[in-house]
C-alpha cells in the first residue's frame, strides 16, 4: 500500500443531530486527546453557534484545532427530493452529511467519522495512504455479508462501512460522484441509506483499510473474518441505537471510560 511523503495534517469531518451532541463532544475529546496530527474539523450539525453544543467552546480553547460549523438543517432540501424513498426512516436525514461533504469541505481530502465512535489510539497514520486512484477508503463491512445486501444493490465489487470513511474530493468533483449518489437516494429505497449509494457508486475505486481504524464489535462478530487484537485496536464504532449499544456491544466500557475522563476535565 502506498503511503504519502507530503503530510500537511488532518482534515475531519463529522455529522450529528442535536440530541446526539453529547456523544461529538465525547468523541470529538477522545480523537483529540491522542491524535496531534488534526488541522480542521467540520462539523455538519444543527447550528452554526459553538455555544449551542455544551462544552465545544471548551474543547476548542484547548487544542490547536480549526473548526467549522455548518448547519446542516439549511442545505437538506437541496439534496433530498420531498417525497423520496428514504426519507422518514428509521435513519436520521443527517446520515447523508457524509456524501454532502464535495459540497462543504473546501480541501481534497477528509476523513468522516460517526458520531457513535470512540478513538483510543492515534489515527494520524491513515492520512498518509495514498487515496489518488480510489473514490474513498474505508473497513470491509463484514456485517452485510450475513444479509442479501450485495444482491440487492448488485455489488460485485467492494463494500465499506460508512463510519470511517477517508474521501478523496477531488477525484469525487471531477467524475461528479455526489450526484450520482443522490441519484440512487432519490430513486430507490435504501436499507442503509447513505452506506448502500455510496457503495454501490464507488464499488470499483475503493480501498480497504485495516479493521483496527473501524472495530464494530457487535454481534456481527460471529461473521468477522478479520481478527483483531484488542490492544490493536485504534477506533471503536459502536453502531445501532444509543441504548443499545451503550449496554450492550462488546468493549461499550471504553465509551464510558472516554466519557469519564471527558467529564473530569470539563463538568469540574
Amino acid at each position: 500500500m502506498k503511503i504519502e511523503k507530503n503530510n500537511n495534517g488532518m482534515i475531519i469531518a463529522m455529522s450529528c443531530t442535536e440530541n446526539w451532541y453529547h456523544y461529538l463532544v465525547v468523541d470529538l475529546y477522545s480523537m483529540l486527546e491522542c491524535t496531534k496530527n488534526i488541522r480542521k474539523i467540520y462539523l455538519l450539525i444543527e447550528t452554526e453557534n459553538i455555544n449551542d453544543v455544551p462544552y465545544l467552546k471548551n474543547i476548542v480553547e484547548k487544542y490547536n484545532v480549526e473548526f467549522v460549523l455548518i448547519n446542516l438543517n439549511k442545505h437538506l432540501n437541496s439534496y433530498l427530493e420531498k417525497h423520496g424513498p428514504n426519507l422518514n426512516t428509521v435513519y436520521s436525514n443527517f446520515c447523508f452529511a457524509r456524501l454532502m461533504l464535495p459540497d462543504f469541505v473546501k480541501e481534497d481530502k477528509v476523513l468522516y467519522i460517526d458520531t457513535d465512535a470512540i478513538v483510543r489510539k492515534d489515527i494520524s497514520n491513515i492520512w498518509m495512504y495514498d487515496i489518488s486512484d480510489y473514490y474513498l477508503a474505508g473497513v470491509k463491512d463484514y456485517g452485510i455479508y450475513a444479509d442479501d445486501t450485495l444482491e440487492r444493490m448488485n455489488i460485485t465489487g467492494k463494500y465499506v462501512n460508512s463510519g470511517f470513511v477517508i474521501f478523496n474530493l477531488k477525484k469525487i468533483r471531477e467524475d461528479d460522484i455526489e450526484k450520482q449518489w443522490f441519484d440512487v437516494i432519490n430513486n430507490q429505497f435504501l436499507v442503509y441509506p447513505d452506506q448502500d449509494a455510496m457503495n454501490a457508486v464507488c464499488q470499483h475505486k475503493e480501498l480497504y483499510i485495516p479493521s483496527m481504524y473501524n472495530s464494530c464489535q457487535s454481534d456481527d462478530i460471529r461473521v468477522t473474518k478479520e481478527i483483531i487484537n484488542k490492544d490493536l485496536i485504534k477506533v471503536y464504532h459502536y453502531t445501532g441505537p444509543k441504548d443499545f449499544w451503550l449496554a450492550d456491544r462488546f468493549y461499550c466500557e471504553e465509551w464510558y471510560d472516554s466519557e469519564e475522563k471527558f467529564m473530569n476535565e470539563f463538568y469540574n
